[in-house]
């Protein structure tokens, strides 16, 4: 009974979460930095304030943000990996033909919209991967089911992703090879800055192709769509996996050892 009542105690904060994070960008201005940043930060206060309070843990450390050493250095080369795999989606599309470029926009442009997008696509994709993958962390491992997260917070992705992008074969497939990519990096490193590092990475690539209003550092022309150009985005980005795995078993990426146990930091080894 005990459990049961835990259980849905972490729902009903998640919930909260996750309404939060649905609902209130629809009420904020666009192009209004402030009000995106106070949404940002009031998300990870909120955050905080269910881990400590609610959930009885130490705060947003047990959602795999502690500062372990060598955090910095996950989130990079994460960045790094994810920023890699989509230039190289993007230059293969170019050459098979899916858009013609143009040119370049101005100096001034480039320079905001780059700005812009490390600092959105980095509160966005830690929010995404609190929500998805970090939330779920500390009552796997409390449970004893660390097991079954690669399956649940994968699952639990696409279903996120299918919100934003529709329940379409390319983008559940798409969403499925990205989510265990993620969470692979959770379970092997013990946090969640690696795959929050992807994330970025992809994200910041995105924005500049395409910008936040479909003008991106590139000017598109002759944009086209097809299943051809489908098998190349799922085909590139699935390469993101074999890489995340070598680059797992190199010295570049630290792991988090300390695992918190009903709000108890213990000493123990990710498998």
């Amino acid at each position: 009974m005990k459990n049961k009542i835990a259980f849905i105690l972490w729902i009903l904060a998640f919930m909260v979460l996750n309404l939060y994070v649905k609902l209130t960008p629809r009420f904020l201005q666009q192009d209004n930095v402030s009000h995106w940043i106070n949404y940002w930060l009031t998300f990870f206060g909120i955050a905080f304030l269910i881990a400590r309070f609610v959930l009885r843990f130490q705060g947003l450390q047990s959602f795999g943000l502690r500062l372990h050493q060598g955090w910095y250095q996950n989130l990079t080369v994460g960045f790094l990996l994810g920023a890699g795999v989509y230039s190289l989606k993007y230059l293969l599309c170019y050459g098979a033909g899916m858009f013609d470029v143009a040119g370049t926009t101005d100096m001034s442009f480039i320079t905001v919209l780059l700005a812009q997008a490390l600092l959105a696509m980095l509160f966005s994709s830690a929010i995404n991967d609190v929500m998805n993958r970090g939330y779920w962390l500390p009552y796997l491992r409390k449970e004893h089911l660390m097991k079954w997260y690669l399956l649940f917070v994968t699952v639990l992705y696409v279903l996120d992703d299918s919100w934003n992008e529709g329940l379409k074969v390319e983008n559940l497939a798409f969403s499925v090879v990205l989510g265990l990519t993620f969470a692979y990096t959770v379970l092997k490193t013990g946090s969640i800055w690696m795959s929050i590092g992807l994330h970025w990475g992809g994200n910041v690539l995105f924005r500049m192709m395409y910008g936040f209003d479909g003008q991106g550092v590139w000017r598109l022309e002759n944009v086209q769509d097809g299943p051809l150009f489908d098998y190349i985005s799922l085909a590139v980005t699935a390469l993101m996996f074999p890489l995340v795995f070598m680059v797992l078993k190199s010295r570049f990426i630290n792991k988090d050892k300390i695992i918190e146990v009903e709000g108890a930091a213990l000493s123990a080894k990710v498998a």
